[in-house]
């Protein structure tokens, strides 16, 4: 019978494996449409909710990416016209960027393309494999929010 951190190590290995799979899915799918999957992801994080305003620090920080890289896509959605732009009444080096209504309407394009890809990759899946999948991917996602920078190390 495998120990526990025998198990731990197993689990952040096929981790690792699937999130290289994935991607190597993703670039596929992302192949011919109007945004990378970098650029997907950022837009697709203002539609969670539309209403709110983010400045690129605060994006950098929730999509853990550098503020530079963060820029540069963000430069890109505002010229595409699916982010909006508006600076800080009293300090002009800030602004606040929203998702337009184009940006929302190429979000759901983009996931309703995606759709029969995902539908063929869960075919084989039973309907409560489906719903412990998400249950346990939530706990992983909201502990992994939760320890941003609660790194341990020997």
């Amino acid at each position: 019978m495998k120990g526990r951190k025998e198990t731990e190590v197993e689990l952040m290995v096929s981790l690792g494996i699937v999130r290289q799979l994935v991607a190597t899915r993703e670039a596929k799918l992302f192949d011919g449409l109007s945004l990378n999957p970098s650029q997907f992801g950022v837009l697709n994080h203002f539609t969670h909710n539309p209403k709110r305003s983010w400045t690129v620090t605060e994006l950098a920080g929730v999509m853990e990416m550098n503020q530079p890289g963060i820029t540069k896509i963000v430069t890109v959605l505002i010229e595409r016209g699916l982010l909006r732009s508006e600076f800080d009444k009293d300090d002009k080096r800030r602004r606040y960027l929203k998702i337009s209504a184009q940006g929302m309407n190429l979000c759901n394009d983009i996931i309703s393309s995606l759709g029969p890809d995902i539908s063929y990759l869960f075919s084989s899946w039973k309907d409560d494999e489906l719903a412990q999948m998400q249950q346990h991917m939530m706990k992983l996602q909201q502990w992994l929010d939760e320890h941003r920078d609660d790194i341990r190390r020997k």
